[in-house]
């Protein structure tokens, strides 16, 4: 016999008994991922588009880096650099939507303290961002 004590309700394979509890972070880690992985996708299509638009023209990679008031323009006018750059914007900005999903999540669940903190860090990020451009 093993000196290992047994647990009742463990997992049998296909019963559904002895699951695991549904923990309440499972909900938010979920939306976060979700989140991560859109961000992410969204930022490689955006990127690939730029490149191949890039090989299509025969022009190579940009050399420069379109303003964000010519975004617009650009994408419209199939301009691989257009496309990059939204494309690192995209990816740039991924973590912040995180965070403000995340304050969706935490509110959602009625979670104060944790709507708190996570305002907190989002001003922190935002504040970074404003500072860095100095």
């Amino acid at each position: 016999m093993s000196d290992v004590p047994r647990v009742s309700g463990t997992a049998t394979s296909g019963s559904g008994v002895g699951r695991p509890p549904v923990h309440a972070m499972d909900a938010i880690e979920s939306s976060v991922r979700h989140i991560l992985v859109a961000g992410i996708a969204a930022s490689v299509a955006l990127m690939a588009a730029g490149l191949i638009l890039g090989l299509i023209a025969g022009d190579g990679l940009p050399r420069g880096v379109v303003p964000l008031a010519g975004l617009p323009g650009g994408l419209a006018a199939a301009d691989p650099a257009a496309y990059l750059a939204l494309g690192l914007i995209v990816l740039i900005a991924t973590p912040f939507m995180r965070v403000a999903g995340s304050i969706l999540v935490f509110a959602r669940e009625r979670d104060g303290r944790y709507v708190l903190v996570t305002v907190a860090v989002l001003v922190v990020m935002c504040v970074s961002v404003l500072l860095g451009r100095a």
